[in-house]
């Protein structure tokens, strides 16, 4: 009876010491991982550290892109030098783009997108090729990369009975005027 009593216990000791070491080595490993872990943290908050610099000048550039694109009111003397701008750059003696009128309306607010708006009605005399662009510009606008106010077209009058044909470039002249909303924020 002894003898199977010890060999019981011993059995037993045996089971208990084997579960014993399992969970030391599992601690060890546990331990080896947080290590790990510690050190690929250090390595990641070192990684950030180097980097975040560059992502505060990324940050910075974007809001104030974002600012141009999307301005905090609705700031006239921008907008018009905007278009100042694009027409200097536009126009050309064989291929015109003249804005003869700008006239700026009361502010708006859509109330379904909660939007605040400018909206402006312009007046143009343009080759159709600028048109064409003119379009594309405002069509494009509100990307951060070219810094174009966001705006967007409420419609387009086409003047067919004063289309003519400039003189010094042959190139057929359109003149029209669009009505356009330029966005700003709601603050």
């Amino acid at each position: 009876m002894c003898i199977v009593l010890a060999l019981l216990v011993g059995a037993y000791s045996y089971m208990q010491y084997s579960k014993y070491s399992t969970y030391v080595t599992a601690i060890a490993v546990n331990e080896k991982s947080v290590e790990n872990l510690g050190i690929l943290t250090e390595e990641e908050e070192d990684e950030y550290e180097l980097k975040k610099p560059e992502f505060n000048e990324l940050q910075s550039n974007m809001e104030e892109n974002l600012i141009e694109v999307y301005p905090m009111k609705e700031d006239y003397t921008a907008l018009t030098r905007a278009f100042d701008t694009y027409e200097s750059s536009t126009h050309r003696k064989n291929n015109p783009f003249v804005i003869s009128n700008i006239d700026y309306q009361d502010v708006q607010q859509d109330d379904e997108t909660n939007a605040n708006y400018l909206p402006l009605r312009m007046s143009i005399s343009s080759s159709l090729e600028n048109f064409q662009n003119f379009m594309y510009y405002v069509e494009n606008s509100g990307s951060l990369t070219d810094k174009t106010r966001l705006m967007d077209i409420q419609s387009i009058r086409l003047n067919f009975a004063e289309i003519s044909e400039d003189e010094e470039s042959g190139k057929e002249i359109i003149n029209f005027s669009v009505k356009i909303h330029a966005y700003f924020q709601n603050i």
